[in-house]
């Protein structure tokens, strides 16, 4: 696993001359208070020991640079009103209605959602709105700006009117009768259990192989992943708690919040190879340090901060590329945690519940797919199919160990390829 140097750190070189090292050089930067620009200083010493202290005693004196604000955006909202019987007016009243209950990035999308229908349809008397209306609309932006937008558009307009309704300021509500532009329905995608491998082999020795990893043994989402903190992680217990979540605030900006929903507030208990992964990220990260607080990100960036998730993409995109797999969205690595679990006959409320779902059904629905080796099963010869009395087949395998499944041999095959690129040794945490 490759060792980063932190933001602060500086770094360490042999100076060379005619094949021979015959020094050592610490070098730092810092910005100069007063210009602004950045600026470099340095020591040298004979040993590298020497050096690294000599260089840690530079940094104390350095001017501290001011803290890098996160980029600001204006929070997305509707327009002040000027019609107060104005679907327009209804609208931002509805949105400071349920702003309270509704998680930041949701209030955002709902914002974006009514941003077309308040420039179109805003001006028009909320009692005076008809169908026709709203159908006109919906077909124009379907063929402006396509069936996702429109779709989302009128979605969230018919939960707006239908509080319209139960405020008793419409009869009945007129989008409701608005047909949904028909979306193609984009499957999700799945990795095979030899493509997941082969990901994951090509990912060893990177510092976000761990990452990976959880991912495609727990199914936790992306936000989970980038949250989670060393005080959530329980190596001595194989578990971690799943409580935060890296979303996206009113303003564009990622902040750290609660987990999606009340069941995604879970625990979730790992295999002694994960465990072990971890337990070498710790050792990687802190290098014999002072431990870190509670409130430590597990998957750092440089300055300590989350990594950013259009890093995380870049590094996955490139994974993918290199082991040659299908490439598919991060949050399909949900998808296929949950397919490579049923497949091994592990039953859908243990991975509903794995997963943070509520509802069993839903995850069959959405997050589990079908395998050419299982389709085969199902093409059964017409005399085994005709016959008289069933031919008992043999049994999935079931879990044994009280760990929801993770000994299964899909993921022990998984982790057991990683572990030889790795090459585990001992580390505490």
């Amino acid at each position: 696993m490759t060792i980063r140097r932190r933001v602060g750190e500086g770094t360490v070189h042999p100076t060379v001359l005619k094949g021979r090292t015959v020094s050592w050089r610490g070098l730092a930067s810092y910005k100069d208070p007063e210009t602004g620009r950045q600026r470099r200083k340095s020591v040298s010493r004979p040993t590298r020991a020497e050096a690294q202290q000599a260089l840690a005693a530079l940094i104390r004196t350095l001017p501290k640079g001011s803290v890098k604000k996160p980029r600001s955006a204006p929070v997305k909202t509707l327009p002040e009103p000027t019609q107060p019987d104005s679907l327009h007016a209804f609208l931002v009243r509805w949105l400071g209605f349920k702003k309270p209950e509704l998680r930041p990035s949701t209030y955002r999308k709902y914002v974006i959602a009514l941003q077309p229908v308040q420039e179109s349809l805003g001006m028009t008397d909320l009692g005076e709105l008809r169908v026709l209306d709203i159908e006109d609309f919906i077909i124009r932006l379907h063929t402006e700006r396509g069936t996702d937008t429109a779709g989302r558009s009128l979605g969230v307009l018919r939960m707006a009117l239908r509080q319209a309704v139960r405020w008793d300021l419409l009869a009945k509500n007129p989008a409701q009768e608005v047909r949904k532009p028909k979306a193609v329905r984009r499957e999700m995608g799945c990795w095979t259990p030899e493509q997941a491998r082969a990901f994951l082999e090509a990912a060893a020795g990177h510092r976000l192989s761990p990452l990976f990893s959880l991912a495609i043994s727990t199914g936790m989402r992306r936000g989970e992943l980038l949250a989670l903190q060393w005080g959530d992680v329980n190596l001595a217990g194989a578990e971690i708690t799943i409580r935060h979540s890296l979303v996206m605030d009113e303003t564009g900006n990622y902040v750290i919040g609660p987990p999606k929903t009340e069941a995604s507030h879970r625990k979730l208990l790992l295999p002694a190879d994960v465990v072990q992964l971890l337990r070498d990220l710790w050792a990687q990260e802190h290098r014999g340090k002072v431990p870190p607080a509670s409130t430590a990100f597990v998957f750092a960036s440089a300055s300590g901060g989350y990594v950013e998730p259009r890093h995380l993409r870049r590094v996955y995109l490139r994974f993918m590329a290199q082991a040659g797999v299908p490439v598919i969205r991060f949050h399909d690595l949900r998808h296929t945690a949950a397919s490579l679990l049923i497949r091994q006959g592990v039953s859908a409320k243990l991975v509903a519940d794995r997963l943070g779902h509520t509802d069993a059904a839903f995850t069959l629905r959405v997050y589990t797919h079908v395998f050419d080796d299982q389709r085969a099963e199902a093409a059964l010869p017409l005399a085994q199919l005709l016959a008289s009395t069933p031919v008992r087949r043999p049994s999935m395998p079931q879990p044994t160990n009280g760990m929801a499944g993770l000994d299964l041999q899909v993921l022990h095959d998984l982790y057991a390829a990683l572990g030889k690129v790795l090459g585990r040794g001992d580390s505490g945490g």
